[in-house]
């Protein structure tokens, strides 16, 4: 297939799924290219799900977002780390307790969320 044959296919896609396309192309992009570079990569581990830095950062970016629900604070964090490899359900349940833990938010037992 040709990239003007593409195109014209595209056009006729919902907004939806041109946003889709457009974000598996990335994945699909950032991948080769980390394929064809290896030695451009940093073998430094990620850091911890319970950093400081990445505890704040999330924290900050939760009280603007405020999901209500454990469900939604989920989502929102797999959402803040999407474009950097994801977070894997471990890390987002270690992150989620590290914020009890300082008490940044409070889950009661319905799974609301409170932000203290």
């Amino acid at each position: 297939m040709r990239y003007q044959h593409l195109t014209l296919l595209i056009e006729d896609l919902g907004y939806r799924d041109k946003f889709r396309l457009a974000q598996l192309l990335l994945q699909l992009g950032r991948k080769e290219e980390e394929e064809s570079h290896p030695a451009s990569r940093s073998d430094a581990p990620s850091a911890r799900p319970t950093d400081p830095e990445m505890i704040k950062y999330v924290a900050d970016r939760l009280v603007k977002l405020r999901p209500g629900r454990r469900a939604s604070l989920v989502n929102a964090i797999a959402a803040m780390f999407q474009f950097q490899g994801s977070v894997s359900e471990a890390d987002r349940n270690a992150i989620i307790s590290e914020l009890q833990r300082l008490k940044h938010i409070c889950i009661d037992a319905n799974d609301r969320v409170t932000y203290l």
